[in-house]
């Protein structure tokens, strides 16, 4: 009759076991860039965020201005948030201002009322694009606060098109995120939307209904 006690035998047992060294996965080679050129990236981008019910317009740098001017007036807004990155182009804030009250955001705490009971669209300044999923990156900080890209109804993102690359993986080797990085980096792929009540699939639940970008040829 054994003896020792099953807590004792367990022990036992994991001790005589021959213990296999962990081998970690090969991430770099799983994501292997793909031989796509970057405008072929850029339309992978657009049609993913198409896809995901992201409204995109294409224009170039000298352009910027009039398109957001005319998104605006499209879509009716009547005040429109901007964060410090933005608000120090005076030609793109004048232009705003022929279409919508713009609401100068440098501080989330003071901000605040404004942001979740009057204002209609919260602009930003992507960080950058992922083709692979049709995703923005947006890096959070003074320069531009969280809150634009999360509590207006309507989250209008400027997009350079030289910033979109393949992959997350892609974008975290090449600029070396390992080294540092904000207090948040926000990846958002559509509009704000659930299924969790009945699994109808609603717009707007937690964040903006509304997913516009302004994707600008840098060239």
């Amino acid at each position: 009759m054994n003896s020792l006690s099953p807590r004792q035998r367990i022990l036992d047992k994991l001790r005589a076991a021959q213990v296999k060294p962990m081998v970690c996965p090969d991430a770099a080679a799983f994501y292997t860039s793909s031989a796509d050129d970057q405008a072929t990236r850029v339309e992978r981008l657009m049609l993913n965020m198409k896809n995901a019910m992201a409204e995109v317009h294409r224009t170039s740098a000298s352009a910027l201005a009039q398109c957001l001017s005319q998104i605006c007036q499209e879509k009716e807004v009547q005040s429109i948030a901007v964060g410090p990155e933005l608000l120090a182009d005076a030609g793109l804030c004048d232009a705003l201002a022929q279409q919508a009250q713009v609401l100068p955001v440098t501080s989330c705490r003071t901000d605040q009322p404004a942001l979740f009971n009057t204002v209609d669209v919260g602009l930003t300044l992507a960080h950058g694009g992922i083709a692979e999923t049709g995703t923005l990156v947006l890096w959070s900080g003074e320069q531009s606060p969280r809150l634009l890209s999360l509590v207006p109804p309507i989250h209008i993102a400027i997009l350079h098109a030289s910033r979109v690359v393949e992959s997350l993986m892609a974008m975290i080797t090449k600029e070396n995120w390992a080294a540092g990085l904000p207090t948040n980096v926000i990846l958002v792929s559509s509009p704000s939307k659930t299924a969790d009540i009945q699994q109808t699939l609603a717009y707007g639940a937690h964040g903006p209904k509304h997913l516009v970008v302004v994707l600008v040829e840098d060239r």
